[in-house]
């Protein structure tokens, strides 16, 4: 599953925290949501992502050094 998700967020496609979870935690137990956040956080330290407020959400997209 982490590999999915980091495959995704890496995608060039922007998404938010609640996206990921109604895609991939579909049980949304706290193991799943949890391992969510810790990707988000993992390539957010990297500076693989980062965020942008658009309106009330959360907006996460790959930087420049991500993208081709």
């Amino acid at each position: 599953m982490a590999a999915d998700l980091e495959t995704r967020m890496l995608s060039g496609e922007p998404f938010t925290y609640g996206g990921l979870c109604a895609t991939y935690g579909k049980e949304l137990n706290e193991d799943r949501t949890r391992v969510i956040d810790k990707t988000i956080q993992r390539l957010r330290r990297k500076g693989l992502i980062a965020f942008t407020r658009e309106g009330r959400s959360t907006v996460w997209r790959p930087t420049q050094q991500v993208q081709p």
